[in-house]
């Protein structure tokens, strides 16, 4: 085996097969010749080199050693050493420091005792203007070796040494106490080692460092301590106590909250003393993605005081005391084909509108055309049909504007639940909506998620409504049809109604929602059931029959006769409907409000 170059040797074949095993195979391990010698090795049975009989080339992945066939082009030693890296040198803050630096530092608060206990010394280097200048030197050191040197000049231009390990700066320190204070920038680290605290680190980047540089040094170094993190108080540095806090999880951190940007500001505003007093008040970071009390308490000390607000019902006999009306809230309706969902949902976003004046926005693709819909909410709005023959011209253009102003579609070009949202909000914003009508949930393209079946495709459109309702307050009301019910299931007898788990598709119907209501047609009545409601104070379970006015597209509520011996209903007295125009009480001469 001849040694051509600085690891790497010539060596024949049969030479490595002599020390191998599977050598009949092409690439084939062996004990390295340089290395596997040593006890370890032979102990062992270690077999760390692997060679290439086709490329004639091996390695060692114990030592490094490479390995070259005999009869490869031979290398061309070098004639001359290569050129050692240069040797890491820096002065003495005491020794001969410059004026502009010995001022620097008295300006900042350090005394020259503090640096130079911390190792910090200068060098003359050249700067961006091609200028010499004198820079700050911060060793790093790593078990007492010196591996790496920043520079910073007073204008705070900073170099690195090339090419050497970057380490937490100081980092030794932090064997020294069961608190380590740890700091953005290597001048607050001296601001902290002015106030006696000793077991200071820096990050070697400011905001910069990528946490990893702490890996080899996070158990040694920092396992069992209290971490307490000085950054700077600006908005990276802010993002960097975050990162910070969520890399030592493990361990027990606190942060300190300067009374100006960082600690040497506060060094030098304040002294010592402010510097311990923001020290003291270190505190824990809030668990991120975790709410306590605190989150919410201005919100729960008026609900202490004021008790939970009575949300508003709408003007419908037996209906108000089952379900009360609370914006950022989810409701699903549905019923079997000509059960009257859909009129019983647009007859809820009308009362809203008028009683509460709470602007609506309609996804209502089978209610085509667009006008026949408006026409049906006319009359839901005036109590008969929008004609000429049942309004003056000016009270039919009283209508219009109202429905110009109160309700507005949301166009069928728009599928995908993501549009449809994004159209809302736009209508939030500028329209001030309160209610969002979905109608029917079907018409809803599912989203093409790799992977997903159905069922996870509706729990991701359902789980956009419920954030889209919470995050701009508003009320979304959405219909959805039941799966097809059974041959024997028929309608018009009363224990034949679908659930709120029968919804096609999902579960998460009922799961997502804050009121669940099934309607239900049978006879002349049409019987609403509440079979969910969130909260307490946002109505209750039950049930209530109503009759339809198809004159005005209204519903009216029912006097209920209950047998005295078994509490059941045994008899329904429709109430008179209301076909009064809704409008007539809003309009003022001269004034469409």
């Amino acid at each position: 085996m001849e040694h051509v170059k600085e690891q790497i040797y010539r060596v024949t074949v049969e030479e490595l097969k002599a020390r191998g095993r599977f050598t009949e195979r092409d690439t084939f391990r062996f004990r390295c010749p340089v290395c596997g010698d040593t006890e370890k090795h032979v102990r062992e049975h270690r077999y760390d080199g692997s060679f290439n009989q086709t490329l004639g080339v091996g390695q060692c992945f114990s030592c490094g050693a490479r390995f070259v066939k005999e009869d490869e082009k031979p290398f061309t030693p070098r004639t001359q050493p290569s050129t050692p890296r240069s040797a890491l040198s820096l002065c003495s803050v005491k020794s001969n420091l410059p004026e502009k630096l010995r001022i620097y530092l008295h300006e900042r608060g350090i005394s020259l005792e503090t640096a130079e206990r911390l190792h910090v010394g200068w060098k003359e280097l050249t700067n961006r203007n091609g200028e010499p200048e004198p820079f700050l030197a911060f060793p790093f050191y790593d078990s007492g070796n010196l591996v790496n040197v920043q520079y910073k000049s007073t204008s705070k231009e900073f170099r690195m040494e090339q090419g050497r390990r970057l380490v937490p700066w100081n980092i030794d320190a932090a064997l020294t106490g069961d608190t380590v204070y740890l700091t953005e920038g290597m001048m607050d680290a001296l601001a902290l080692a002015e106030c006696g605290l000793e077991s200071v680190v820096s990050l070697p980047n400011g905001c910069g460092t990528k946490m990893g540089v702490f890996d080899a040094y996070r158990k040694t170094h920092f396992e069992g301590k209290h971490i307490v993190y000085c950054g700077d108080m600006d908005e990276a540095g802010l993002e960097k106590r975050a990162e910070v806090a969520r890399y030592f999880q493990e361990e027990d951190v606190l942060v300190v909250d300067w009374t100006a940007k960082d600690a040497n500001d506060v060094l030098m505003a304040g002294g010592t003393e402010a510097v311990l007093a923001c020290i003291e008040g270190a505190r824990r970071l809030p668990l991120e993605h975790v709410a306590t009390v605190d989150t919410a308490m201005e919100e729960l000390r008026q609900l202490t005081e004021q008790g939970v607000p009575r949300p508003p019902g709408i003007k419908l006999h037996g209906f108000t005391h089952l379900v009360r009306f609370e914006t950022g809230r989810l409701m699903v309706i549905s019923g079997y084909p000509g059960a009257g969902k859909s009129s019983f949902a647009d007859f809820i976003m009308m009362s809203l509108a008028v009683e509460q004046g709470w602007k609506a926005a309609v996804y209502s693709p089978e209610k085509y055309p667009l006008e026949l819909h408006y026409y049906e909410l006319g009359q839901l709005l005036m109590g008969r049909e929008m004609t000429t023959k049942n309004f003056p011209p000016r009270a039919l253009e009283r209508g219009m504007d109202w429905l110009r102003r109160h309700v507005f579609h949301i166009t069928d070009d728009c599928s995908q639940i993501e549009d449809i949202l994004a159209t809302a909000s736009q209508l939030v914003r500028r329209e001030q909506v309160r209610v969002l009508l979905l109608d029917p949930f079907n018409y809803i393209d599912l989203p093409v998620l790799s992977g997903a079946n159905d069922t996870q495709k509706i729990s991701y459109v359902l789980r956009n409504i419920v954030e889209f309702a919470h995050r701009h307050n508003v009320l979304v009301i959405l219909v959805a049809h039941p799966k097809k019910p059974q041959e024997e299931r028929r309608m018009g007898r009363m224990g034949d109604m679908p659930s709120l788990y029968d919804i096609a598709g999902s579960a998460d119907f009922y799961n997502k929602c804050d009121y669940g209501i099934i309607v239900q047609r049978s006879n002349a009545l049409t019987f609403v059931h509440v079979l969910k409601v969130r909260f307490r104070h946002l109505g209750q379970l039950g049930v209530r029959a109503f009759t339809y006015n198809t004159a005005s597209g209204r519903f009216s509520g029912t006097d209920e006769v209950r047998s005295p011996s078994s509490g059941e209903v045994i008899q329904y007295t429709p109430l008179s409907h209301d076909e009064s125009d809704w409008t007539t009480e809003q309009w003022t001469e001269g004034s469409l409000v």
